[in-house]
C-alpha cells in the first residue's frame, strides 16, 4: 500500500465503512472540537483557514459531514439559518437566541414517543430547538 506524506497508515472503522485518517481530518476535528459555539460549516472553514490555508472549503464541508455520518458530531438544523454542527453527541436539545443568533445546549430528557399509524412509522430520534433571548 502506497502512502502519501499527508496521510497515516491507520484507518478508522465506522460501521461497514472504513475511512482513512488524514492530517486534514485531524486538523479539522481539533479546530471544530475546540469551538463550543455550535458553528456553521462556514465558521469552521474560516477557523481552519486561519491555521491551515491549504485546506479547502469543500474538504472542510466533506469532513464535517463525515463526522456526522460516523457519529463524531451531530448536525443541528436551524430553520432560519445555516445548519450548525455540535461535537456533543449524547441526546440533548438546543436553544437559539433570536437576538445574537448563538445556539446553546440544553440538557432535557425527552422520552421517545411511541407513534403508531397505518404506515408503521417508527420514531428514531427527537430534535427540539427552543427560540428565545439569551442573557
Amino acid at each position: 500500500m502506497r502512502q502519501s506524506k499527508n496521510s497515516t497508515a491507520s484507518t478508522e472503522n465506522s460501521g461497514a465503512k472504513s475511512t482513512r485518517k488524514t492530517w486534514q481530518k485531524e486538523a479539522v476535528y481539533n479546530i471544530f472540537s475546540a469551538m463550543r459555539n455550535h458553528p456553521t460549516a462556514e465558521m469552521v472553514c474560516d477557523s481552519v483557514y486561519r491555521t491551515y490555508p491549504t485546506i479547502g472549503r469543500a474538504t472542510v464541508y466533506r469532513i464535517l459531514n463525515s463526522f456526522v455520518d460516523s457519529g463524531k458530531a451531530i448536525k443541528v438544523p436551524v430553520c432560519d439559518g445555516a445548519d450548525r454542527f455540535d461535537i456533543t453527541t449524547y441526546p440533548h436539545s438546543h436553544a437559539k437566541c433570536r437576538v445574537c443568533g448563538n445556539v446553546f445546549d440544553i440538557d432535557a430528557d425527552f422520552d421517545m414517543p411511541e407513534v403508531r399509524d397505518s404506515c408503521g412509522f417508527t420514531v428514531e430520534n427527537v430534535a427540539v430547538l427552543y427560540f428565545g433571548i439569551c442573557c
